[in-house]
């Protein structure tokens, strides 16, 4: 398959999957990921991973980080940076404990 068809196929199936998780009242990224894993090697195998994939990926991640950082408010993060910190240092702290837990508890690791 051609760049151009599957950077199309791309396109049109996300803008598709965001529109249906709309019209169910879910997030728009949701249907946009659930759209990636139905047309990747996953389930339908309608795209494959490639080189053009894999850069066409980087820049859209890129992108994602950049319109964040600009929709991001200074003012807010400091108003709220001791439950953003709770919260990120317990997003890591926890999973990590629990799978050195599992992993000695169950699989008898060292």
């Amino acid at each position: 398959m051609n760049y151009l068809l599957q950077l199309v196929l791309i396109l049109v199936l996300t803008k598709l999957g965001a529109h249906l998780a709309n019209r169910f009242k879910l997030p728009t990224v949701i249907g946009e990921l659930l759209v990636g894993v139905l047309a990747g090697p996953a389930v339908f195998h309608i795209l494959t991973y490639g080189t053009f994939i894999h850069y066409f990926a980087e820049i859209g991640v890129i992108i994602l980080m950049f319109i964040a950082g600009l929709e991001g408010d200074l003012k807010q993060l400091f108003h709220y940076w001791k439950p953003a910190l709770t919260v990120a240092t317990l997003g890591v702290i926890f999973p990590t404990a629990s799978a050195v837990l599992l992993c000695v508890g169950m699989f008898d690791f060292s």
